[in-house]
């Protein structure tokens, strides 16, 4: 757990997306370690005097070649410190090969990269390897480092010590051995510098695959940097340089963004209610709250049968715009518990943001206004989050995880301006779109009930009595999926084009500028005439039972999903069990990589079984794949949560679907808020629970921020209020886009996945769509297993004058990795494809 801060490590992160949990293992890890965040390119013009303020550096790992200045930066500035100026420096892959380049070795391409492998390494139990016994860490690279000579002897003069290095001979049975395997036998791991504090590693010690050995050489690291900082004296720079480094930071790190809460519409707020019991007869009571939160009116009736698609239709929803997150076709233990419908009218709030813009289109009934985000320097996430802040509220059944709030999608491309992809917005289809649902349905499967809610006010007595009165009565029938006549044509990608970008992506892996590319590719069906969407959603839910389905019509845009991947939940805020003024929210991630079809030989032929399924998903190539999305998340979630704050529950356990087994893991964090200067701090439920994935601290708070000085841009609400806590919007922001859809590291990957994809946009597919709770909660899932269609797409007649057709997009891909084929690959994609393809069939 972090400690009271008595010692700085500076941290050069050069755009990897790992970073955060080496920042997160240095903070949990050494005593009283404080870790401070630049990026490489930072601009420091007395690069020597800054570093006076800290008693070491970590030269973290990232994506291209050390010998090229972009791709390493500030590391090759620690190499030329002058002796008045050194500094014990750990460089980390890229940063390990920063260091051999610098003092006279070589680095050479791997002939099979090794990315997210873990492999048992040997050394001489000597320097930082002191005591740590066998060990087997991640690595991630496609380079590596020699600093033999062709004799086989060390370079004459050479002034690095091998400390470590992988053989063959010590990995031989052993589970990550890759067939064909061309590799050198014995490739170097680690060094030291023969007179210089200057160490490197070239494995990955913070992956949440590499064993507790790894953690324990970071120790000795640290322990061996401070001895060398003790005989230098190296206390008497911090004390006279604390002002420049304190200024220094400042400039680097710390920005606050303000938000005016004025230009936000406002939306009518009633008085309260809420019903715990399930009967029609129960009468509506409504009860003011002292926090003078969004009232919520609340009934619960017995589910008496009725389904998800019958109750859309005894309520008229389909035909027009329409939010449904359906989770009854496929519940699990953990995911799909709840469906949700949204009851959408005239005056319902809707927000559009199209990519590139300045303004957030806000409708309402007959109003419609521009909230220019520019007079502020806010963006569009810190406009939700507002919107989320002001009309928060408190006292709805805990059991129900939506209360009211905004539904919507985010598309791929708002998800690639998150990170500073360039990419653009085709006019009229806006990139993110929520409605603001004041009226819903929410269906708890697991109890049976039906919960029928209203933040709308005392005027909606009537219609509560109309709904309550029209589900309670209306019979059982059985879900009938009507039969469909399409005549649908399939426009498959092409086997030679798709398989020539998966060869594009293993160039791009050979040469170390990426571990993984989640490739895609898109299909298109058309349709002989524009045909009502509901009846094939009501096929794909029947056809691929899927716990996060859902069936959307916003604006032009019509989803039909089945999507297996949930992207990312939070839990509304509770009161810690240890400080009253201290609340907790749980994060969970569920990245899913690693696919095989339950029919690999044909419809007609015997399903595999799930043992089976097991030990197809446990090869080198599934594993890596799940591992290297798992590390990206955790690194996301650290960069908001804090450090020794996100835990890995479940790690690749194999998961049964309509049409494949899948790899998941689950990865949780705990967002930690404390409101010190608040007399009466907010209104929430007491915790029952500690988080599990929080390490309770024995110091101060303030030692126990994340890495950098700002993680994520707060709003400030007007002087009279507290600045706003931490939310899952935040980790939203920052997550975006979903890691299992793009590869790691994740700018880099997005960037280069532009080009080989031919800069087509993805859409809503690669996306997320999912709910934020007025009482603090959220829940998003990806993009996969759909399609959808625009509105401005069915414009083309047809040839024989039959009108106007349906146009739809669908699409899949996978992660392509140095040990992908191209078969697998191809083969894979169309697999996924014809899971959702099979209702234009």
């Amino acid at each position: 757990m972090p400690h009271a801060v008595n010692s700085r490590i500076l941290f050069i992160d050069a755009y990897d997306s790992f970073s955060n949990n080496i920042v997160s293992m240095l903070e949990t890890k050494l005593p009283a370690v404080k870790v401070i965040t630049i990026k490489i390119d930072v601009a420091i013009p007395d690069f020597p005097a800054f570093l006076r303020g800290f008693d070491a550096v970590v030269a973290g790992p990232g994506p291209g070649h050390p010998e090229n200045q972009n791709d390493v930066g500030l590391m090759s500035e620690l190499w030329k410190l002058t002796d008045d100026d050194i500094l014990p420096v750990l460089g980390i892959c890229i940063g390990f090969q920063s260091l051999v380049a610098a003092f006279g070795g070589t680095i050479r391409r791997l002939p099979a990269p090794r990315h997210g492998i873990v492999r048992k390494i040997t050394h001489d139990d000597s320097s930082i390897f002191r005591g740590v016994g066998r060990i087997a860490p991640v690595q991630y690279h496609s380079l590596y480092a020699e600093v033999n000579s062709d004799t086989g002897a060390l370079k004459a003069g050479l002034k690095l010590e091998p400390l470590a290095w992988d053989s063959k001979g010590d990995n031989n049975g052993s589970a990550q051995i890759v067939e064909h395997d061309s590799n050198p036998h014995r490739i170097l791991m680690a060094v030291k510098h023969r007179e210089k504090p200057f160490y490197g590693v070239q494995f990955h010690p913070e992956s949440v695959c590499s064993d507790e050995g790894c953690q324990r050489i970071v120790e000795n690291w640290w322990s061996e940097a401070q001895q060398w900082n003790e005989r230098r004296d190296i206390s008497n720079f911090h004390e006279s340089n604390e002002i420049l480094w304190k200024n220094s930071e400042l400039k680097i790190n710390l920005q606050e963004f303000e938000v005016a809460q004025t230009r936000i519409p406002p939306l009518t707020i009633g008085p309260t209610v809420s019903d715990s019991t399930c009967s029609l007869l129960n009468p509506i009571s409504t009860q003011p709250f002292s926090d003078g939160g969004r009232p919520i009116f609340s009934r619960c009736l017995p589910l008496n049968g009725l389904s998800v698609p019958q109750i859309c239709e005894l309520l008229e929803i389909g035909d027009e715009d329409a939010v449904v997150l359906d989770a009854e076709p496929h519940q699990r233990p953990d995911v799909g518990t709840h469906s949700i419908i949204g009851l959408l009218g005239s005056d319902t709030m809707r927000l559009e943001y199209s990519i590139g813009g300045s303004n957030i289109n806000v409708r309402q009934g007959e109003r419609n206004d521009l909230v220019d985000l520019t007079q502020s320097g806010a963006n569009v996430f810190d406009y939700l989050k507002t919107i989320m802040h002001n009309y928060k509220t408190t006292g709805g059944s805990p059991d129900v995880p939506f209360w009211g709030g905004l539904i919507g999608y985010i598309s791929y491309e708002a998800c690639l301006e998150t990170i500073g992809v360039r990419t653009s917005s085709l006019p009229n289809r806006p990139d993110i779109s929520f409605v603001f649902v004041e009226r819903s349905i929410v269906i708890d499967h697991d109890r049976r009930q039906i919960h029928v809610q209203s933040i709308k006010g005392n005027d909606d007595d009537q219609w509560f009595q109309m709904i309550s009165t029209t589900l309670a009565t209306s019979p059982t029938q059985s879900p009938v999926v009507p039969a469909l006549e399409l005549d649908s044509v399939i426009i498959y990608p092409e086997p030679c084009s798709y398989k020539k970008k998966i060869r594009r992506c293993q160039e791009y892996t050979h040469s170390g500028d990426s571990y993984e590319l989640c490739l895609t590719n898109q299909v298109t069906i058309n349709t002989n005439h524009v045909a009502n969407p509901w009846p094939l959603y009501l096929r794909l839910r029947s056809l691929n039972a899927a716990p996060f389905s859902a069936y959307m019509r916003l604006g032009g845009m019509t989803l039909l999903s089945s999507s297996p991947e949930r992207f990312m939940r939070w839990s509304r805020p509770t009161f810690s069990e240890f400080l009253e003024e201290e609340t907790q929210s749980t994060v969970q991630f569920r990245p899913i990589k690693g696919t095989v079809k339950r029919h690999p030989h044909g419809p007609t032929m015997p399903a595999i079984t799930f043992e089976q399924a097991k030990a197809l998903l446990s090869t080198p190539k599934e594993s890596a794949e799940n591992l290297m999305i798992v590390d990206l998340i955790r690194h996301d979630l650290h960069g908001v949560a804090g450090s020794g704050n996100v835990c890995v529950p479940k790690l690749m356990v194999v998961e049964e679907y309509a049409t494949l087994f899948q790899l998941v893991t689950v990865v949780e964090g705990t967002l930690i808020n404390r409101y010190p200067s608040l007399s009466n701090p907010p209104s929430l439920t007491a915790s029952s629970q500690g988080s599990p994935c929080s390490s309770r601290p024995t110091t101060p708070p303030s030692s126990r921020r994340p890495a950098t000085s700002i993680d994520r841009l707060y709003l400030r609400p007007p002087p009279t209020k507290p600045m706003m806590a931490k939310t899952g919007i935040d980790v939203l922001a920052a997550s975006l886009p979903p890691g299992s859809m793009t590869g790691a590291p994740k700018s880099r990957s997005c960037a280069l996945l532009r080009k080989i994809e031919d800069e087509q946009p993805r859409g809503i597919y690669s996306g997320v769509v999912g709910y934020m709770d007025v009482g603090g909660g959220g829940d998003f899932s990806v993009v996969i297993r759909s399609a959808f269609r625009w509105n401005s797409d069915n414009t083309s007649e047809q040839e024989d004058g039959g009108g106007k057709r349906d146009t739809w997009n669908v699409g899949a891909g996978g992660a392509i990795t140095s040990l992908s084929t191209e078969e697998g690959e191809w083969e894979e994609m169309v697999a996924k494809l014809g899971s959702t393809l099979r209702m234009f069939e």
